[in-house]
């Protein structure tokens, strides 16, 4: 089950803590790192977390790389006991932040320069029933090019949105409240994929949650390391998700959870597609049938995927 906080802590006012684990990888990381501390809005600490074995040639190369930035009072590097994943690294760094509000960035990804200043501004105009906010995302590929742009999608409890992979949310674009996410419960450490998935349903059932209408968070698509590219595989990892969430499914209605099925199985029948397995994907493919709603969901995905990539 999700990591949850039992003790109601006391945040700093206006400080905005960002996550950044890191895992097996450095070549992008000054990008990341540079778009947060050059952020215009300045009241921030960056929590970057070494996921990777302590001691090993990642984690050696990982302490030469940020020597740059150790005079920035604001940078802190976190060193883990041992690797287990990312979801324990994001809560060990979500355990020590200090900021009233919980930013994440993946560490090949990075920020337009006003990202957060935009959403701590709105954010602080809500009130307590909105947790959080996010923003558009940017689509780019190996060599800087611009593939896709994300759409605008609803606000408010949009937990059955992200079930129905109606709602397109990433964890970087993401500015929560510290306090709002102790109520709702981090990462479950047992899931090795889609944690972000699973967080966000928890945090958008119990709060609201307002995308600020901008592109603000750009995404490198070039590296596939976090990407489900088996279709078997794809089925264990929506198992241990519906496993995760399964409090909030119950309160799902026969022809919603028919829909948020259907659509999951549509899913795995697009990568068992990319892998030319056509049998397979005709079998997980046709259940979108099952739901007029998933049907229509699904026409929706195909027509934004190939034909309105901007």
């Amino acid at each position: 089950m999700h990591t949850k906080s039992y003790i109601m802590k006391r945040y700093e006012k206006g400080l905005v803590s960002v996550i950044i684990p890191t895992y097996k990888r450095t070549d992008k990381l000054d990008r990341a790192i540079k778009s947060v501390l050059g952020q215009s809005y300045k009241k921030i600490e960056l929590l970057l977390v070494n996921d990777n074995v302590p001691g090993d040639e990642y984690t050696l190369a990982l302490i030469e790389k940020v020597k740059a930035y150790q005079n920035d009072s604001r940078f802190q590097l976190l060193l883990q006991e041992k690797h287990i994943n990312g979801a324990v690294a994001r809560n060990f760094a979500i355990k020590q932040a200090k900021g009233e509000y919980i930013a994440f960035l993946d560490d090949d990804d990075w920020w337009k320069e006003n990202k957060l200043a935009e959403q701590v501004k709105e954010l602080s105009s809500l009130d307590e029933n909105w947790g959080g906010v996010s923003c558009k995302m940017t689509f780019y590929d190996e060599s800087m090019n611009v593939i896709s742009k994300s759409r605008k999608y609803r606000d408010g409890n949009i937990y059955k949105d992200i079930l129905m992979l109606q709602s397109d949310v990433a964890t970087g674009t993401l500015l929560l409240r510290h306090s709002a996410l102790d109520e709702a419960g981090y990462f479950d450490e047992n899931l090795l994929r889609n944690q972000d998935l699973q967080l966000l349903v928890f945090f958008t059932y119990r709060f609201k949650l307002k995308e600020v209408d901008k592109y603000l968070h750009c995404v490198d698509v070039s590296d596939n390391q976090n990407r489900a590219s088996d279709g078997c595989k794809a089925i264990t990892i929506k198992e241990n998700f519906y496993k995760s969430v399964s409090p909030i499914l119950k309160t799902l209605t026969k022809s919603e959870m028919t829909c948020v099925d259907s659509m999951r199985n549509f899913e795995i029948a697009y990568i068992f597609l990319r892998g030319h397995d056509y049998r397979k994907a005709l079998k997980y493919g046709i259940s979108i049938f099952r739901s007029p709603k998933a049907f229509y969901l699904a026409l929706c995905k195909i027509f934004d995927k190939f034909c309105c990539k901007f």
